[in-house]
């Protein structure tokens, strides 16, 4: 048995690390493709035909698994990403150690801008678990978004710890995560206004990305980002001069990238300010025109409203009031058009959430929004979420009370029919036993005036002999009639009287079998003159078989054997 145990437990732990280990090369291959979205699609094809034919459920965690990293980070797709995620959380129900932290991670990631006590609650379910895997390479990165949190908290103490915590488990080569640990540690330094600090931190973050002769796309993205945090420092600082030919040494060499408008749309903005503070109107018109080419280059809201803000402004101050008016309801129509746009996501929103059911979520939101103070589309897209699934939640409780009650119902209606049931075999028991005993009676009349009809022959002469042996055939014949009445019940109960002798034996082994028939007969209230025509032995036969049985089962002298055997 413990051989069998052992074995079983050893297969268990293989099965599961076998299991566990085939999500972990899920992921390195994901990871290797992360860029490349075709590439993506086909693995989480894969990963559903191994579903639909095995119906096997780790294939369908690895099919959602592989399917989260094909969406894209438009509106969307961060809404079936969202509800891919809760399909994913809810099918692992806390099984496999990859799926844990990063279901978690990214649930974390969702509610960042909209509840910072969801973001926590599940960066840390994230960190706890992560904290169990030897050499985590995802540990740094839960550091760094739990110190943003804390930097969106305004607790840059508790911000910076964490981001230190980050950059000492990044290795060397991983230059854009660690220059963003020292771009991080600027912004907090910015915030806390020390800006020769955030200065010098944010030269670190630059210098670390420099040190790659060929930067990637996103490298290059990060390095103008924070570029741009570096001219805020030197203006805060009242070093313009600096932020000036930073921010123009930016724009002269990326002005001819069409893929980084909306940076350049950015840059162009902080340098507009620069150029108005100073009152350097020669200067502007070199980004007052870029900003004027960009409009039908960039499809997105936000850089478009900056632009049509950044011209409006400027055409005010020249006093070109007409320039102004276009530009400002061109500033109105774009606001219109993200409202228009916040609707369509809302009906994809709805659409998708009827085709999509989800079962339980154990928190609580707050759901007060306030429209007028929404900038962002997707923090009205994730409300809206929320308050699908509160209403869901809400709905499921309402029905699960419901068949509860219904159950009851139901529970009490059978109930009530076994009850009903039970009494009626009762009383067809009861009517059963009161027949018994009238067919004895009957027969211990019977049996009398039988017996008194041959006394009488015998005394008297046999003048008419065929008239009294018909009137003896005719009682004999009545006797014989109840004691097949009698059979016939003893034999509707045999089953019955077969159950309770059997537990009467297991209980009490010394009685005979003998013994054990009288007491089917004591169960039913026979009397001893009953029981001696049934089993065809002396009333005293009985009375002594009583008291033996009695002694037998240990059954006290005041209390009846009858009462005693009803309860077995």
């Amino acid at each position: 048995m413990k051989k069998n145990l052992s074995f079983f437990i050893l297969f268990f732990s293989i099965f599961c690390f076998s299991q566990e280990e085939y999500l972990q090369k899920l992921k390195k291959r994901i990871e290797y493709n992360i860029d490349n979205k075709t590439q993506l699609q086909k693995i989480a094809d894969l990963e559903k035909n191994k579903f639909e034919k095995t119906k096997d459920s780790l294939y369908f965690m690895s099919y959602k698994y592989a399917l989260l990293f094909t969406f894209d980070q438009d509106k969307k797709d961060r809404i079936s990403h969202f509800l891919t995620l809760m399909e994913l959380w809810k099918a692992n129900n806390n099984k496999y150690s990859i799926v844990i932290t990063d279901v978690n991670f990214s649930l974390a990631l969702h509610f960042e801008n909209y509840s910072s006590n969801l973001s926590f609650y599940y960066l840390n379910q994230s960190i706890e678990n992560e904290l169990k895997v030897k050499n985590s390479k995802s540990l740094p990165h839960l550091y760094h978004v739990k110190g943003r949190l804390y930097y969106n908290e305004k607790k840059y103490d508790k911000a910076n710890e964490y981001f230190t915590k980050a950059l000492k488990l990044y290795t060397p080569d991983q230059y854009l995560y660690i220059s963003s640990m020292y771009n991080n540690f600027g912004l907090v330094y910015i915030k806390k206004d020390e800006s020769n600090n955030a200065i010098q931190e944010f030269k670190k973050a630059l210098e670390i990305l420099t040190k790659k002769k060929n930067m990637t796309h996103q490298e290059h993205l990060f390095f103008l980002h924070i570029s741009e945090n570096l001219a805020e420092a030197y203006i805060k600082n009242g070093n313009r001069n600096e932020a000036q030919a930073l921010l123009e040494n930016l724009f002269n060499q990326n002005k001819n990238r069409e893929d980084l408008v909306r940076d350049l749309v950015i840059i162009c903005k902080d340098l507009y300010g620069v150029y108005k503070s100073d009152q350097n109107t020669g200067k502007m018109n070199v980004i007052i025109d870029y900003l004027k080419n960009s409009e039908k280059k960039s499809p997105d809201f936000d850089t478009r409203l900056l632009i049509s803000e950044t011209l409006t402004d400027y055409y005010f101050n020249l006093k070109n009031y007409n320039e102004a008016k276009v530009y400002h309801f061109k500033t109105l129509q774009i606001k219109d058009e993200m409202i228009a746009d916040n609707k369509e996501m809302m009906g994809y929103l709805n659409e998708a959430l009827n085709k999509t059911i989800i079962k339980s979520i154990n928190q609580k939101y707050d759901n007060e929004i306030h429209s007028q103070k929404v900038q962002r589309s997707w923090i009205i897209l994730i409300g809206i979420i929320i308050i699908s699934f509160l209403t869901y939640f809400f709905i499921s409780t309402f029905k699960k009370r419901k068949i509860e009650k219904e159950m009851n119902a139901q529970q009490k209606t059978i109930s009530d029919q076994k009850e009903l049931i039970l009494q009626q075999n009762l009383k067809l028991q009861e009517e059963k036993i009161r027949n018994l005993h009238l067919n004895l009676n009957i027969k211990q009349e019977t049996a009398k005036a039988f017996l008194e009809k041959i006394k009488k022959a015998r005394k008297s002469n046999l003048n008419n002999p065929e008239s009294i042996l018909k009137e003896l055939y005719f009682d004999l014949n009545n006797l014989i009639n109840i004691d097949k009445r009698n059979i016939d019940f003893t034999e509707q109960n045999s089953v019955e009287n077969q159950n309770f002798i059997k537990k009467l034996s297991e209980q009490y082994p010394l009685l005979s079998e003998q013994e054990l028939q009288l007491c089917v007969y004591f169960r039913l209230n026979l009397s001893a003159k009953e029981i001696s025509m049934l089993e065809k032995i002396t009333d005293g036969s009985v009375r002594v078989y009583k008291s033996k049985i009695k002694s037998k089962m240990n059954i006290p002298k005041e209390k009846s054997i009858e009462e005693s055997l009803q309860n077995i």
